[in-house]
């Protein structure tokens, strides 16, 4: 399979030949890229600000600032960019990209899909230090921390969130809009549906699928198919299901 780009998005072979991506210059911005906007001020937005410095360095002119509908949402920080705009009120301008840095789960859908209805254009992350193979593919929107593994024919879809130190194994997939906390680890062929949220130090077994929005919390290991909208907790994990699924408006 050839290697194709669209906004920041590669699919298929790595571009870089032999052994697995990694380094600057992956998933650069695309050539008509005037600026880039963090969508999301928290301290997730500013942890994306910085793997964006490390990702693009000698482009730091092109960070932009950050979207946020609190307007001190930075107040007590430094930060080399403000706020410049609220998500509610923000109009992509020629040459505008976004970088999603929301964590919470419940909410990353909800923005980006009123950010595209705008006409709003997303960049991919890939940091540096992650290792990712050559074979996996990684959709649109992800945001991929340092020190996160990507393994062989491995599928991330749009808008996934791997933070630092989680995994996917061999031929392992996260749908859309998924959270992997730090050191979350996916088994080999494992699946987890979209908006699945994977807490800290929890696993999801080889070969396991865990369904849509449903939640293992953190040091649980998920080692049968879970259902949708079901919570995963313990060792080995019990399955429950919760009732709150789309969080508070």
């Amino acid at each position: 399979m050839g290697t194709t780009q669209e906004n920041g998005v590669y699919g298929g072979d790595s571009p870089r030949a032999g052994g697995f991506l990694g380094g600057a210059g992956v998933l650069d911005p695309p050539p008509d890229c005037r600026r880039i906007v963090i969508v999301g001020a928290g301290g997730f937005g500013r942890e994306v600000f910085q793997w964006a410095r490390d990702t693009w360095p000698g482009r730091e002119s092109l960070l932009g600032g950050f979207l946020s509908d609190d307007p001190r949402r930075l107040d007590g920080f430094s930060s080399d960019a403000g706020i410049v705009s609220s998500v509610r009120d923000y109009r992509p301008i020629k040459g505008d990209y976004l970088l999603l840095g929301i964590g919470v789960p419940y909410s990353r859908r909800r923005v980006v899909e009123q950010l595209e209805s705008r006409e709003g254009r997303f960049l991919t992350l890939v940091h540096p230090r992650a290792v990712v193979s050559p074979s996996a593919s990684i959709g649109q929107g992800s945001v991929i921390c340092p020190f996160a593994l990507v393994s062989d024919s491995a599928v991330v879809g749009r808008f996934v969130l791997l933070n630092y130190f989680a995994s996917l194994g061999h031929d392992a997939s996260a749908a859309d809009y998924c959270v992997l906390s730090p050191y979350a680890a996916l088994g080999g062929s494992a699946h987890i549906g979209e908006d699945v949220f994977l807490g800290m130090h929890s696993t999801v077994g080889p070969g396991v699928g865990v369904g849509s929005r449903s939640k293992v919390s953190a040091n649980s290991c998920a080692l049968k198919d879970t259902p949708q909208d079901s919570i995963v907790y313990g060792v080995p994990g019990r399955i429950s299901r919760h009732v709150d699924v789309a969080g508070p408006n």
